[in-house]
């Protein structure tokens, strides 16, 4: 999949120069830090250095004092007293904390996990039912409750205390409960609002039990990561020092979950903790039941523990086979039951799909596509279905405009559920899609990474790679940094992991890069030796058998065009040919040498001479071959520019007319190599008769080389088939402007010409948005003749003309007085 680079704007370059220099930080690492928002050198410092003494009391937190006492006043009548958690990681883990907290209390403590499948989320009658039938006198709720109006009603008329510990967001009429703690609600004063839910019932625990509650921040760490909540204040201290706990975790549950997982030798980080853990404890629930996550979670025994996590490990390599095999499902209905191009919601069902595991594939499919999507489970006439959303599009109000088709649904702006009738997925399918129609463009549906900066004049070793590791803990808010390096040649490239993945290494000023790609084998490689490329990717560290060197883990890649400017500016040359012509050629200071056999050590003469020489070449051949000459008899000592600069020994390539007006004020020599193709910069050298003696190397055998240059961007019919053709017939075709040479397989400046053209004669249409174009062909019967169109004729009639030029000066007479 090909994304949309989006740079993030330097908004303070002083700032960044300050911050590196007083932190001794790479530049790009500086910019990083600042790109986040910590945009002054005190918050830099706090970002840089968090630890638990930054952290907010706890009794800051509206409503956590008085739950403080109504809990110890349960506690101390010996009232029983139920957790109310939730059946994922964030859900599981606050359980698992509060409860450790009121055994140490002593408190007579259960707790009620909701299944996933038949009760779903938050609070229910039926439970509040079971639990009062249990004796339960205080219900505390943790990672849910705050929409439960009716649930904790009737909670209270069987006489059940209730407190609310949560941090989704409020509705507008909060339940009528004991107490509520959530610091999300109007006029909390508590300074940090992004708290998971294990990190509210975290600092219900240090309210409760002080200090001692800091021995559950490993276990906190897993429920925050687990959650996505942004890595930002208080989170990013409780996930720092958390992860710090891991390795040598007290806690025996989660130590034999590390050790299951291989992850026992590692040093653990986010990823670890996203990718490995969570999925562990998650797929009990939504296969079976997350009660044995709690279990793990909150024993003592360790052969308790480690039976529970070698449990919880085979369920999540089921969960795994199921999702592989439903993603493959998902996607053969997507490749042969929907139209991609006209389709902007994807809604697939199924009656052999676990309802436990389509959210999850619902992610990978809005990942794929880059499409909304939800996905049905089916069984009987109902379904449920789960989805996931895009950036900038609300999921959630897309289904409650076709929520006459549901049962129910619930959600936020990007995941939701539902339940629904089966007759009706068909005209909730048509309903999304019409909503999706009204609110998405072709643009919107283009992936978008976000770049940090573009590393220039900096060095990528394992002194930055190693700097970086103190932006981290990284995740929501805090995302790994990605930059861009421009310009690397590639040298090789090869597959591993069994032709899984593509290594290429390439050059950059003199230091090779190891350049990483997953899931890409060789079958899908397209770059090749000599490519030059752009790429968006994250620095890394590998430390494969202990040997640590950096690699560059490739997002994205783009091939990069040779000569782009070359072209462009040859295409304005050739557009504005002038036509002019002279007999004879007058100045004082010629030296006629056209048609010259050895040209190349004549120039090497020159070079080594005292005195000052430009060199003006005009086409790729002769400047390729003029070069590798030079550089092959070991003289480097020239510069090479597009721009005419006092240099002494100087090759000028690609210059238009107006960088040639001083040349003979700067240079003693003025060599006119191959032939021109700017007329006027040629005559207008030769106008200026000053002291600078003008040599004239070229020859009729030059020609070939200007057209060859030419006729790259001069379109041939065969030349607007192939445009044509790669724009689809039905839908868009989505190109990036500076990948227009890669997807055409064409000169990217003679692709904007026959797109051009074809959008004059009416046969495509396209639009256009910063750095992307959408195409589309029009349905036309007619035939048109290129040959019509005018600049196809402005482009053949100044390409006589160039030829007439080129002829003129090679056989024009030259008044010569020195030679």
């Amino acid at each position: 999949m090909a994304y949309n680079w989006v740079s993030k704007k330097i908004s303070n370059e002083s700032l960044v120069s300050e911050v590196a220099k007083k932190y001794k930080l790479k530049k790009y690492v500086a910019q990083t830090i600042i790109n986040r928002g910590y945009d002054d050198l005190e918050k830099v410092n706090e970002y840089l250095n968090p630890n638990i003494n930054m952290m907010h009391s706890p009794n800051l937190l509206n409503g956590i004092e008085k739950a403080s006492s109504i809990i110890k006043y349960h506690i101390e009548r010996n009232n029983k007293i139920t957790i109310y958690g939730d059946y994922d990681v964030d859900g599981i883990t606050s359980t698992s904390i509060l409860y450790k907290t009121l055994k140490k209390l002593g408190a007579d403590v259960d707790y009620y996990i909701p299944d996933r499948l038949h009760e779903g989320y938050g609070i229910n009658i039926n439970a509040i039912e079971k639990i009062y039938s249990s004796g339960t006198s205080l219900i505390i709720t943790v990672d849910c409750g705050i929409t439960s109006v009716k649930e904790v009603e009737h909670a209270k008329k069987l006489g059940i205390e209730i407190i609310i510990t949560d941090h989704h967001q409020v509705p507008d009429v909060l339940p009528d409960a004991t107490c509520v703690i959530n610091p999300h609600i109007k006029n909390c004063t508590y300074p940090y609002r992004e708290l998971s839910g294990v990190g509210v019932a975290f600092k219900l625990c240090l309210a409760l039990i002080g200090d001692d509650a800091l021995d559950y921040l490993d276990i906190v760490a897993l429920g925050t990561v687990a959650d996505i909540v942004p890595l930002t204040g208080e989170n990013r201290i409780i996930v720092k020092e958390g992860l710090k706990m891991m390795k040598n975790s007290q806690n025996k549950g989660l130590k034999a979950l590390i050790n299951v997982s291989g992850l026992n030798s590692k040093d653990i980080n986010t990823y670890h903790v996203g990718f490995v853990l969570a999925p562990r404890l998650n797929a009990a629930g939504r296969l079976e039941s997350a009660v044995s996550c709690v279990k793990l979670l909150i024993t003592d025994d360790d052969i308790e523990a480690n039976r529970i996590a070698e449990y919880l490990n085979s369920e999540n390599i089921k969960r795994q086979e199921l999702e592989k095999k439903i993603l493959d499902e998902a996607i053969v209905q997507v490749e042969t039951k929907i139209d991609i191009d006209k389709e902007k919601f994807i809604v697939l069902s199924s009656e052999n799909w676990h309802p436990g595991i389509i959210g999850i594939v619902s992610s990978r499919i809005t990942e794929k596509y880059n499409r909304p999507s939800i996905l049905i489970s089916i069984s009987g006439d109902t379904g449920k279905g789960s989805g996931r959303s895009i950036n900038g599009f609300n999921i959630y109000d897309a289904i409650k405009y076709a929520g006459d088709c549901l049962i129910g649904f619930g959600g936020h702006e990007m995941a939701a559920g539902i339940t629904i009738k089966k007759d009706e997925i068909e005209r909730f399918k048509d309903k999304l899609n019409e909503y999706a129609e009204s609110k998405l463009n072709d643009f919107d549906l283009i992936p978008t990474i976000e770049i940090e900066t573009s590393i220039e004049n900096e060095t990528i070793d394992l002194e930055g790679a190693n700097q970086l590791s103190l932006l981290e803990p990284f995740g929501n808010s805090n995302p790994v940094p990605l930059y861009i390096i421009n310009d690397l040649h590639i040298k090789q490239t090869y597959t591993v992991g069994n032709n899984k993945h593509l290594r290429i290494i390439a050059k950059k000023d003199e230091i090779c890069y190891d350049i990483i790609m997953f899931h890409v084998s060789s079958e899908d490689n397209r770059f090749k030796e000599g490519y030059i490329i752009d790429i968006a990717g994250y620095i890394n560290i590998n430390g494969w058998n202990g040997n640590k060197k950096v690699e560059i883990i490739a997002k994205d890649i783009k091939i990069k065009e040779k000569n782009t400017m070359f072209f462009r500016n040859l295409l304005n040359i050739i557009m504005n040919f002038s036509d002019f012509t002279a007999e004879t050629i007058d100045n004082k200071n010629f030296i006629d040498m056209r048609e010259m056999d050895d040209r190349q050590s004549y120039i090497l003469k020159m070079f080594r001479s005292n005195e000052s020489v430009v060199v003006i070449v005009n086409t790729r051949y002769h400047l390729n071959k003029l070069i590798n000459y030079l550089i092959a008899h070991d003289y480097r000592d020239f510069r090479l520019s597009n721009k005419a600069v006092n240099a002494g020994k100087m090759i000028l390539w690609n210059a238009n007319n107006k960088e040639v007006d001083h040349l003979q004020s700067v240079f003693k020599n003025i060599i006119f190599y191959d032939i021109p193709f700017d007329s006027k910069m040629f005559y207008n050298i030769l106008a200026n008769d000053k002291n600078s003696k003008i040599h004239l190397l070229y020859g009729r055998e030059d020609i070939k080389a200007n057209l060859k240059d030419i006729f790259e961007i001069i379109p041939k019919r065969s030349d607007f088939a192939k445009v044509y053709i790669n724009i689809k017939k039905n839908g868009s075709t989505i190109v990036f402007k500076d990948q227009v040479y890669d997807y055409f397989k064409l000169n990217s400046i003679k692709v904007m010409l026959c797109l051009k053209i074809l959008k004059n004669f009416g046969l495509i249409k396209f639009e256009e948005s910063d750095n992307i174009f959408v195409l589309r062909r029009n349905n036309i019967e007619s035939k048109v003749d290129i040959k019509d169109d005018k600049i196809i004729k402005k482009l053949v009639l100044s390409r006589k003309n160039f030829l007439r030029f080129a002829f003129e000066i090679l056989k024009t007479k030259i008044k010569e007085e020195t030679a």
